[in-house]
């Protein structure tokens, strides 16, 4: 219990009991109390479960900006980015942090184009070329290492440059093996360099194939020959040690060259999606080096290395931060909070998961009423909240108010002049950002800034219970509707009836199951017979329908059919049936009273309009 005494002057009386009044929607576990000089406002707890007691958690990769790493990067103990990354934020594991780590490699040292090894057919023969390069190590070693590399060569779709390392040092440990001759490295090296020269025999036909496979059918196969040729010499270097190492960006120089050149010479131009498929089809192609990252001190000492680290941890897939450090109201609790507070007809309500801005956590919630006691004139009533407490000025700068505006109210049933701005209409909508560091427009904490990731999810959490709401404002149409035919129907065939009893001489007919067969009503009629009640539900709708048919008798029933409940209160007695039952189908309820007992039939479970009650 906490108890606050204030002395102020009450000119903003209203704005007051707003403030409250709002305090006790977002805090539906808490008993606010007003006591003002000439009366007092009283909000009761919806609920009496307490929010779960928060947990202090590490920064998100997602979140974090270049100089909040670089901080963190010059602070922390570990040396390997492997231990930085598991040890200084939340979500990343062993298996995550090498996922960042091959990204960060990609950006920092770039990938190895892998190149198709030569088929059986091809002039090309690695054994031989390596066979050629191996000295003084006797015909036979020399014809089983070959052997082993050019057989290991011939698995692989595609090889990189530490593909053919990792194959030739394999092929020389089996050839020791098989004949006790060792390979050293002088001699491995001389097998790289002649097998990786062997693969790389004919560069243009392997990016002529993946050219031609990005690019539309539209394309000449000459112009593509011609720019897979000119993409091929920026490969084709001079450099006997090169290993076609290359990062993203130079890739896109690449491609972005030989397109231009094409256009210049060819006369026929690679447009922006056209390169970008291409790159991405070589990028696809390329294998990430086996190198080891750069030790955390260097990156601290080089933004640019440290950007790449960012960069890498952006785009590594990381599950989303838990949400142990936030309070949450919860969905159920925000429905709570609107009812006991505004007096509605409809209530709606949505929880996102958590997001993660600036390596901070966060959690939106919206909230809808409808209806009910609600001004009608006028915009809906706009509830802004960060933490559970709420925001009382500067309504226009905020970026829940930006995002409401954007929304389409019409396409959720609500009047919205202009096609813009906030809708009119009796509607209530609150919006409640929990979060560790919210980002306010300025230090008076009056308005959330505009963050794209935070009006994300403010759209998403808003559209989320508007998509109940339209359901809602569907439904009451439709019922509406219903109503109304109902009534025409109600009016026109008892005259119908009547009519037809004074041509064809007949008793008149009973038209109340006509109606309800036309209006594809559940009929509920009971029948009384020597002491025996049977209450008959007929099912003329197209759908299953499970209703609860609830007898009050003013005796004690007996012989009560199967599936009833009797409660006994007051001196009269509740038969409570829940029978399922399905479409054109019928179900049966019996029990014995005495013939002198009075009834009263309550049925539950079915809209009203759906609903012909005979008994």
């Amino acid at each position: 219990r906490i108890e606050l005494e204030m002395e102020a002057n009450m000119r903003a009386r209203s704005q007051l009991r707003d403030y409250v009044k709002h305090t006790a929607v977002v805090n539906p576990h808490a008993r606010i109390e007003l006591r003002e000089p000439n009366g007092e406002f009283k909000a009761e707890r919806a609920t009496d479960r307490l929010p779960a007691d928060t947990e202090e958690i590490r920064p998100h990769p997602h979140g974090v900006e270049l100089g909040t790493l670089l901080k963190m990067l010059d602070s922390t103990d570990s040396y390997s980015v492997s231990g930085f990354l598991q040890g200084e934020f939340t979500r990343v594991g062993g298996k995550t942090a090498t996922s960042v780590i091959e990204r960060f490699n990609d950006h920092h040292y770039g990938c190895e184009m892998a190149w198709q090894p030569p088929k059986t057919h091809d002039d090309t023969d690695i054994e031989a070329a390596v066979t050629d390069a191996v000295a003084n190590k006797g015909r036979e070693a020399t014809d089983v290492f070959a052997a082993a590399v050019a057989d290991r060569v011939a698995e692989r779709e595609r090889l990189a440059h530490h593909n053919i390392v990792e194959i030739v040092a394999n092929g020389a440990d089996a050839a020791e093996v098989d004949t006790g001759t060792a390979f050293g490295d002088t001699v491995q090296g001389k097998a790289v360099a002649a097998a990786w020269n062997a693969v790389r025999t004919d560069l243009d036909a392997d990016l002529y194939a993946l050219v031609d496979g990005a690019t539309s059918t539209r394309k000449d196969d000459v112009v593509v020959e011609s720019f897979a040729e000119r993409l091929a010499a920026k490969f084709d270097t001079e450099d006997d040690e090169t290993r076609d190492r290359l990062t993203r960006d130079a890739l896109r120089g690449y491609v972005d060259r030989a397109a231009d050149m094409t256009a210049e010479r060819d006369d026929v131009s690679f447009g922006e999606t056209a390169r970008e498929n291409v790159i991405g089809a070589i990028w696809n192609a390329c294998r990430t080096v086996p190198d080891e990252p750069p030790k955390v001190r260097t990156i601290a000492d080089d933004r640019d290395t440290a950007s790449a680290l960012l960069d890498a941890m952006r785009e590594t897939d990381i599950i989303a931060p838990p949400t142990g450090c936030l309070s949450p109201i919860t969905a159920d609790l925000v429905r709570s909070g609107l009812e006991k507070e505004f007096d509605a007809d409809f209530y709606a309500s949505a929880t996102r998961d958590a997001g993660v801005h600036g390596g901070d956590p966060f959690i939106v919630e919206a909230g809808i009423a409808y209806g009910g006691d609600l001004a009608a004139e006028g915009g809906v009533e706009l509830l802004r909240f960060a933490n559970r407490v709420p925001l009382v000025y500067q309504r226009g700068a905020c970026a829940t108010t930006d995002v409401l505006k954007g929304i389409g109210w019409r396409n959720y049933g609500l009047d919205q002049p202009g096609g813009s701005g906030l809708p009119n209409g009796p509607a209530v909508v609150m919006i409640h950002v929990a979060s560790t560091n919210v980002p306010f427009t300025s230090e008076s904490k009056d308005a959330i800034a505009n963050v794209p990731e935070i009006e994300d999810e403010i759209e998403l959490a808003v559209r989320e219970a508007a998509r109940e709401l339209k359901s809602y404002l569907n439904k009451r149409q439709s019922m509406q509707q219903r109503r109304e035919k109902q009534d025409v129907l109600s009016t026109v065939l008892p005259e119908m009836a009547e009519k037809l009893a004074d041509i064809t001489e007949r008793d008149q007919l009973e038209i109340d199951d006509s109606l309800a067969r036309i209006m594809n009503n559940v009929l509920v009629e009971r029948h009384v017979e020597n002491g025996t009640v049977k209450l008959v539900v007929e099912n003329h709708s197209g759908t299953n329908e499970s209703p609860d048919v609830t007898e009050i008798v003013s005796a004690e029933p007996s012989a009560v059919s199967d599936g009833a409940r009797v409660v006994e209160m007051d001196g009269e007695w509740f038969v409570k049936w829940s029978p399922e039952v399905e479409s054109d189908d019928e179900s049966v309820l019996e029990y014995e009273i005495d013939d002198d007992a009075s009834f009263d039939l309550d049925v539950t479970g079915i809209e009203s309009e759906k609903l012909t009650n005979n008994a």
